[in-house]
């Protein structure tokens, strides 16, 4: 079935609701690092699409042991050159509740992954001064300002992983005095390999606590009070998402992008030593 659907759009998120709706189609693609068996095509107001159920194969595991170059590959399978990620993160400014929604504009890469380089294949950095696609982020701007909630754009998502933990009270203070918005651990390395293989790249993240949220659960635990969770629930975060991504696809107009498609910087004239030092 897939050498006769090329999609349009490559968009990771986990939504029954799209899926069922427009009757998407269940796929296996098969990577060089294994089958990916959470794939779903079809068609969602006419726009060739492919839904990748999340970032996780089989059981869940830390964030740095999460495959992202396998999500890439499927996506240069499928001989797409447009992903939409989409996140439930936690939140960093105390004024922001809990299930406020987020436009990526920039992010904050922390460190703490490991991506495996193809030896066969040249070496050069991805250019990762504006990470997300300016076209593909616009669009989802325009379809999130049709929503019946808030949505913040230009956002800064700053990315730790790997540590099977949230984030310090100490590390929101620093990142709000900081100015960015909200934490998560899944939207680098995805960027920069996304950049990397010439891919438009966007970002749709819905926060799903508030460190006020946090401290409250905390202090009526030492108080033993009965605590009421802290975190919104990830099915009505989720929903959210799924209606921007839904009203972006209503609307979408295709396009050619002049900058992703074409940004590599290459590395050409690297040598291990000059030739004339064999002689």
């Amino acid at each position: 079935m897939l050498e006769d659907f090329k999609p349009e759009i490559v968009i990771i998120l986990r939504s029954d609701e799209i899926i069922k709706k427009f009757k998407l189609k269940r796929v296996t693609i098969n990577t060089s690092f294994g089958p990916v068996h959470r794939c779903y095509i079809g068609y969602v107001y006419n726009v060739p699409i492919l839904i990748i159920y999340g970032r996780f194969n089989g059981e869940k595991v830390p964030s740095n042991q999460i495959n992202y170059q396998q999500t890439i590959e499927v996506v240069k399978i499928v001989g797409a050159n447009k992903l939409i990620g989409t996140f439930v993160v936690g939140g960093i400014n105390p004024k922001m509740p809990q299930g406020s929604v987020y436009i990526l504009g920039d992010l904050i890469g922390i460190g703490n992954y490991d991506i495996k380089w193809n030896q066969t294949v040249p070496f050069h950095n991805a250019e990762m001064y504006e990470p997300f696609c300016s076209n593909l982020s616009n669009q989802l701007l325009e379809a999130s300002k049709k929503m019946p909630f808030l949505v913040k754009d230009k956002a800064i998502y700053v990315c730790f992983h790997g540590y099977p933990r949230i984030e310090t009270k100490s590390e929101l203070e620093f990142y709000n005095k900081m100015g960015w918005d909200i934490v998560g651990q899944t939207c680098d390395p995805e960027a920069t390999l996304a950049r990397l293989n010439q891919i438009c790249y966007a970002g749709v993240a819905v926060q799903i606590d508030d460190p006020s949220g946090r401290l409250n659960y905390i202090e009526n635990l030492k108080q033993n009070k009965e605590t009421v969770t802290y975190v919104e629930d990830i099915k009505s975060c989720r929903e959210r998402t799924t209606k921007i991504i839904l009203q972006f696809l209503k609307n979408y107009r295709k396009y050619d992008c002049d900058v992703c498609n074409k940004m590599i910087r290459k590395n050409k004239n690297f040598r291990e030593f000059p030739d004339y030092f064999y002689e």
